[in-house]
């Protein structure tokens, strides 16, 4: 086998294993293989009372709307770095549906972030200085590249949170 077939057989391995982690760990859904989640938890289907593993408080949307604020949700990895799972829940009842989900990359080196953001989603819609945006049919992503110095923190929400989508936009 020459230099050049090896190389090409590596370059499809890594692409095969990207593509294959990417939906383990960005959920996927059958509408056009587009997602509609991150990890477990998915817009739609995700609710308060499959927040098992975290600690969950009440918490006021900044549009006085009264949701759930579950942290502590067991973590998973961006590129090399460690990310935690915020989730918020609309109201405090065990069916209320998940409104967003926020990864808080510690040490955060953005240009891992944006490659998993360009793996799991595509290109971003819109490229800021400091963050991208990145939108499909189920829901609209921010990713603040830094959001302060040293940690990035990503915000998935259903298209519906069109208030929270505005404040965010904002900061």
């Amino acid at each position: 086998m020459t230099r050049k077939q090896i190389v090409t057989i590596a370059a499809s391995v890594v692409t095969v294993g990207m593509v294959a982690w990417a939906a383990v760990v960005v959920g996927c859904s059958s509408k056009k293989g587009e997602f509609d989640g991150v990890g477990k938890w998915r817009f739609g289907h995700s609710v308060r009372k499959h927040a098992k593993d975290g600690v969950c408080q009440p918490t006021d949307l900044s549009d006085g709307r009264k949701a759930t604020w579950c942290f502590a949700n067991a973590p998973f990895k961006i590129g090399n770095r460690v990310a935690e799972v915020d989730l918020y829940f609309l109201g405090t009842e065990p069916d209320g549906p998940l409104i967003e989900i926020q990864l808080k990359v510690r040490g955060c080196v953005e240009q891992e972030v944006e490659q998993w953001m360009r793996t799991g989603f595509g290109p971003p819609v819109e490229m800021k200085a400091t963050r991208g945006y990145w939108k499909n049919s189920f829901l609209w992503a921010a990713a603040l590249m830094p959001s302060e110095p040293g940690r990035c923190l990503i915000h998935f929400l259903p298209l519906s949170e069109n208030a929270e989508i505005e404040r965010i936009k904002q900061k």
